[in-house]
């Protein structure tokens, strides 16, 4: 399926509705990050064999990394086992937010709530972004993913692209792309499973990205400083590998 017009950054797939590369950004020294390396999406537990074709044979992917809850893979399936693919179950850990006993905000509201809750996974979930970046730093191509592509998926992306020397509001715009992939699977779901009674957070506002690229320089001094304070020590290569 296809909705008019995609960002160029998207893929087109089956039953994979938020897949796209993460090259093409401007990023340190006046290098752009390289394309065809790394790239993000939603679930995979649904992809068709043309699917598993085009991320294994035509996007040469050799490492799928999972950070959703055990329970989600359980419940919603996950990349199936492939020969040349290693697949990473890296769960982002944090506090469920259905939890929280807050209902999902809407409008202008929607910003510091996801401020709150991604400067909070950060922290909880650090050892899951260090281990992403250990296997990104390998310098094969790598998709990693959670449910929607969204939240778990973003900070993921905007600590790499942070590493890479990408800038606050590139990173901010590559996060709100979501939008376009969430609107297709909406489409598909709407089609194929009914459209729900209710439905909220789905969006993905830039400004969501960037108080939260703010609350940890705030916390940190930046989001390399962050990254630097995780332990992980492969910024270098990271760069040697994903920027021309």
């Amino acid at each position: 399926m296809t909705l008019e017009p995609l960002p160029r950054q998207f893929i087109d797939a089956d039953r994979i509705f938020n897949l796209r590369d993460l090259g093409g950004w401007d990023a340190a020294d006046g290098r752009k990050v390289r394309t065809g390396r790394v790239f993000r999406s939603d679930n995979l537990g649904m992809v068709t064999d043309a699917d598993v074709d085009l991320l294994v044979n035509r996007l040469g992917i050799r490492h799928v990394i999972d950070l959703r809850r055990g329970e989600e893979l359980e419940e919603y399936g996950r990349f199936p086992e492939t020969g040349g693919v290693e697949f990473h179950h890296f769960e982002l850990l944090h506090v469920k937010w259905e939890n929280i006993g807050k209902d999902y905000p809407e409008g202008a509201d929607v910003v510091p709530f996801l401020r709150q809750r991604y400067s909070a996974m950060l922290e909880s979930g650090y050892r899951s972004v260090k281990d992403s970046l250990d296997v990104i730093a390998s310098g094969e191509p790598v998709l990693f993913h959670c449910m929607a592509g969204k939240d778990r998926t973003g900070l993921i992306a905007a600590a790499l692209l942070s590493a890479l020397g990408v800038g606050e509001e590139d990173i901010a715009a590559e996060y709100a792309l979501t939008e376009f992939g969430i609107d297709r699977w909406r489409a598909w779901r709407d089609a194929n499973l009914g459209r729900p009674g209710f439905e909220s957070g789905l969006r993905t506002p830039p400004e969501a990205m960037l108080e939260t690229l703010a609350e940890m320089k705030a916390r940190y001094g930046s989001m390399v400083d962050y990254i630097a304070a995780i332990e992980f020590d492969q910024s270098d290569s990271l760069r040697a590998q994903l920027l021309e």
